[in-house]
Formats: structure tokens, C-alpha cells, sequence
């Protein structure tokens, strides 16, 4: 009981640490959640409605239409035809994106040259959205005049074309009617925490106990070797339990249960114990070779955002390529990150893809052994060094 206490009165010491790097990945999913929220990502797709203005510089039956199908797909402003006037709703975001119809602008368009003229705000979403509308827009009249309609019914099919609408149904083949859950982003981005927790934590608890005076000490005291072993390992489940049961906790306030709802609470759950023990493996490894806070602080910010990176945490290995891919295979956020994916992607599970769940698992656990491993060989090095 007595080492015991000593292992939590040091994890005590530095329970800031392990706040710290939770409140860093509850911000981080809180704001995810909160931007999936302002764009409509929690409903699905759904076009959207932008700020447009049309200004006719004399450009008959064709403005008539633009404005037409504009109104429609869009929402129409009036913009004073001034480049200052025009530049200044630009930037203030009162209008998305300006639409120039030029004189004659029919007779231009059969002609092949420039009949209309686009103004916006450069590289934006709503400038290539409106863009390809207008030009979808042209294109049909063009089509329709080549096919020898006049430019007036030109115009009347191009409009009809663009309020026809059609029945889609959409068939839901991944059960998830092709929306993640949030708490599944909240998953995606839990090893972040994981690992900062553990290893600011526990890694502080090995380096201090590794120091020579304190290892002489235990040595020599009345509790067994193989108890001072079974201890700490108690001690290192605890503390694992601790984090990850936080992070549970705020998943459940977050989602209103959350994962507890899932049609895969179970691989959920256990893919994220299995992380908490590479976490936990991770820190033990860290704490044995590392000699002081400084050097510790560098480690875990090394490793927490590095297996993030590369694993496909923060960013998805696919936009990495195919070099760090196959880089990323050998670390277990890749796998945790992959397992996560598939629990997200797919509302039931066929049997080719429980296989690959399992794989997942499977291969951060041989992590973790393998971690586990090269740490007490390392430990026992330590321990046989000469006093």
C-alpha cells in the first residue's frame, strides 16, 4: 500500500498535465462538432444558397434568363454597377459573387466570345460553386443553338432544364444512411490525449523512481521485489483507467450517451482500452529513457503530434502519400485511426470487415507487447549498471 500511494503522490504532482492534454482534445472535438453544426454536416448534404448579384449592362433575353435561374438556385441582391461599390460588398461579405451580363450579350455568346463577366473574391468555395452553375447555364444555350433552336427558346430550355427536378432515392448499402456520428470524430481524435496524458504522468513516475538513491531504497526495503512489480503495474491500470474514464465521461455529456448508442459500443470501447494500453506502453518506454523533465516534455510532444500526423489522426494518411503510408503502417495510430474508420463508415459490420476491426486491434496490441518489451530490456540494463 505504501509504494502504492508513493507512485500516485508523484502522479498527483503532475495531474495538471493530464487536464491539460484532455482539455486540449475535448476543445479540439467540441470545436469540430460546433463547425459540423454551422456548415449543416450533421443532416447531410444540402445545396447551398448564396448572396449573388446580377448587373445587366444591356444584355437582353440572356440576363432575363441568368437572373432567372440565379433566383432560383440563389438568392438575388441588388449591387450598384461601380467597381469601388462592387469591391467594397465583396470584402464587407455582403454579396458572394458578382455577375456582369455585357451589351449584346446573346449575339456575343453565338459568336464565341466573352458574354458575361464574373467578379469575386479570389480561390473561394462560392466562387467556383456559382462558376460552374453559370457555366452548366451557358453551356445548355450553347447546345440548344447549335441544335438550331432561336436564342429566345434557347433561353426557355435552358431555364426548364434548370428547374427540372427529379425523385433520387438514395440506398443506404453502409447502414449509416452515409452520415459518421459525431462521437465518431470524437474517437478519431482521442490517441491525442492518450498519449499526452500517460505519458506526462507516468513517465514522470519511472524517471523518478529510476534515480539511484530511490532504486537503493526500494531495493532494500522490506516489500518484495515482485510486489513492488505487481504495484506498479496496478498502479499504471488505474491511471490508464482514470484517463480513458474521463474522456468517457465527456463523450457521454458531449453526445448525449453517445457511443453507448452505437450499433459497435463494443469494438469502440475496446479499440480505445486497446490504445489506452499502447499509451500506457508508450509512456513506460518514454519514462526509462528519459533523464529529465526537459528531455521528457520533448519526447511527449514529439510522440503525441508525430503518431498523430503520421498515423492519420489530425490529417488522413491518403493526403500524406503513398510513401508515408506505408511509414504509418508500422504505428499503431494508423491502425487505431483505421479501426475508427470502419466503426464510422459502415452502421453494420459484414464479415470481411469484423476481420479487419479485429486486425486492427490485433496489431496494437503487439505494439504494446513489443514496447513493453524493449522497455525492460532496457530496465534491466539499467538495473545491472554498475552503482
Amino acid at each position: 500500500m505504501t509504494v502504492f500511494k508513493v507512485y500516485f503522490l508523484i502522479i498527483r504532482r503532475n495531474f495538471a498535465a493530464i487536464l491539460m492534454y484532455i482539455g486540449i482534445f475535448a476543445g479540439i472535438a467540441v470545436a469540430i462538432q460546433a463547425s459540423f453544426q454551422n456548415l449543416g454536416m450533421t443532416e447531410g448534404f444540402s445545396a447551398m444558397k448564396l448572396d449573388v448579384a446580377v448587373i445587366d449592362r444591356g444584355g437582353g433575353i440572356l440576363s432575363e434568363a441568368l437572373q432567372e435561374v440565379l433566383g432560383i438556385q440563389h438568392d438575388l441582391v441588388t449591387v450598384a454597377d461601380d467597381e469601388q461599390v462592387i469591391q467594397e460588398e465583396l470584402y464587407y461579405g455582403n454579396v458572394k459573387y458578382v455577375l456582369i451580363v455585357q451589351d449584346e450579350a446573346m449575339e456575343k455568346l453565338q459568336a464565341g466570345k466573352q458574354a458575361v463577366q464574373s467578379i469575386t473574391v479570389p480561390g473561394t468555395i462560392a466562387a467556383y460553386y456559382v462558376e460552374a452553375q453559370v457555366n452548366a447555364f451557358l453551356n445548355e444555350i450553347r447546345t440548344a443553338l447549335a441544335g438550331g433552336f432561336s436564342p429566345e427558346e434557347a433561353c426557355q430550355e435552358a431555364v426548364a432544364l434548370a428547374n427540372l427536378s427529379v425523385d433520387v432515392k438514395l440506398v443506404d448499402k453502409n447502414g449509416n444512411a452515409g452520415i459518421r456520428e459525431n462521437y465518431n470524430y470524437y474517437f478519431a481524435y482521442m490517441p491525442y490525449a492518450f498519449m499526452g496524458a500517460a505519458i506526462m504522468s507516468l513517465s514522470i513516475v519511472i524517471m523518478e523512481l529510476k534515480k539511484k538513491d530511490i532504486r537503493r531504497r526500494m531495493q532494500s526495503s522490506a516489500v518484495p521485489f515482485l510486489t513492488q512489480n505487481l504495484v506498479a503495474l496496478i498502479s499504471f491500470a488505474v491511471l490508464g483507467a482514470v484517463i480513458w474514464g474521463i474522456c468517457m465521461v465527456i463523450q457521454t455529456f458531449l453526445y448525449r450517451g453517445g457511443v453507448f448508442f452505437s450499433n459497435h459500443t463494443g469494438y469502440y470501447l475496446l479499440n480505445s482500452i486497446v490504445f489506452m494500453l499502447v499509451s500506457l506502453s508508450l509512456a513506460y518506454l518514454t519514462g526509462t529513457v528519459s533523464n529529465t523533465p526537459t528531455v521528457l516534455n520533448g519526447m511527449a510532444n514529439v510522440i503525441s503530434l508525430g503518431f498523430c500526423f503520421l498515423g492519420g489522426i489530425f490529417v488522413p494518411v491518403e493526403m500524406l502519400g503513398e510513401k508515408i503510408e506505408k511509414v504509418s503502417r508500422f504505428l499503431p495510430t494508423y491502425w487505431y485511426s483505421k479501426t475508427n474508420g470502419l466503426l464510422g463508415d459502415y452502421g453494420v459490420l459484414d464479415a470481411g470487415q469484423i476481420k479487419s476491426v479485429w486486425l486492427g486491434i490485433a496489431i496494437q496490441v503487439v505494439f504494446a507487447a513489443a514496447c513493453i518489451a524493449v522497455t525492460m530490456a532496457i530496465r534491466q540494463r539499467q538495473l545491472q549498471e554498475k552503482e
